[in-house]
């Protein structure tokens, strides 16, 4: 198979569309689309159905999808030895990660690693916890930047602890006390982010068994902040996704205590030489000393 088509068909499924799918590798959508019906004469059955609306897998493709994320993987990992042979001058970089990892950490790590490595394409995967073990499980990412899961399957190093924080309305009648138990949460209105279902905190409240009243539920941190910023509700974070918002929130450290740990979540295989030279980059400029 012509890896150029491999590579159109995971972008057309990964994106749903032709069009995204022809601004992310370059290409025109008309000849992504002339690709895809070249591979499918060459294949013998159709691997995406067509609408309007965009384009999706058939289950022909779905069954192909493996080894086509395995030919993907091996050959931007050939090119990227290739290109360290010759210094690492060009390559891609697929990163998941937290989105508040990415606003608050990453950019001066990409801007050392880009003056280093011009030639390499960097694109950043943000999302919720469980979306990012998929990527990475699916190899749709070279590694991830997010919050430590006990039972992952992944080689972790740890950067960061971060502490867990409830976040409260300005009005809020315990806004002015130095610390927030944790058992209050369950009598007051509560936001939960991350499509109601927020690693971090569903992991700290089963530890502590808390069960809080969910009024609130959106896939968005900040938009969490403005309804609390607003008196809707309140919230509990790592303190990272609260830095550099400018809601008039109150944020109050928890009762007991509880911090998680932010790294790097590698796969089983072998690193590519870019993500490789990212990872220890990362390493050097965020680890805590």
């Amino acid at each position: 198979m012509d890896f150029k088509k491999c590579e159109a068909l995971l972008a057309a499924i990964d994106t749903g569309s032709f069009t995204k799918a022809a601004e992310q590798l370059h290409y025109t959508p008309s000849g992504i689309s002339h690709m895809m019906t070249n591979l499918e004469a060459e294949l013998g059955f159709p691997l995406l159905y067509r609408s309007k609306t965009g384009v999706v897998p058939t289950p022909s493709a779905l069954e192909l999808m493996p080894v086509l994320r395995e030919m993907a993987d091996c050959a931007n990992r050939f090119e990227q030895i290739s290109s360290r042979i010759n210094g690492l001058q060009t390559g891609r970089l697929t990163i998941g990660v937290y989105t508040s990892i990415a606003t608050c950490w990453l950019p001066p790590v990409i801007k050392a690693f880009a003056a280093s490595y011009p030639g390499i394409r960097i694109i950043l995967k943000e999302g919720i916890h469980q979306e990012l073990d998929t990527f990475l499980e699916n190899r749709q990412v070279d590694f991830c930047l997010y919050s430590e899961k006990s039972d992952s399957p992944y080689t972790w190093i740890p950067l960061r602890k971060d502490p867990m924080i409830a976040v409260l309305p300005p009005e809020h009648p315990m806004a002015g006390e130095k610390i927030y138990p944790l058992s209050a949460c369950q009598q007051e209105d509560f936001i939960m982010p991350a499509y109601g279902a927020d690693y971090d905190v569903v992991q700290l409240f089963h530890a502590y068994d808390i069960h809080p009243k969910v009024k609130y539920e959106t896939i968005e941190n900040h938009a969490a902040l403005s309804m609390i910023a607003q008196g809707l509700g309140m919230s509990i974070m790592n303190r990272l996704i609260t830095e550099g918002h400018t809601a008039n929130v109150v944020k109050l450290p928890l009762d007991p205590p509880h911090t998680i740990s932010l790294g790097i979540a590698l796969p089983q295989a072998e690193l590519s030489p870019a993500a490789q030279a990212f990872v220890d980059l990362t390493c050097k400029m965020l680890a805590e000393k």
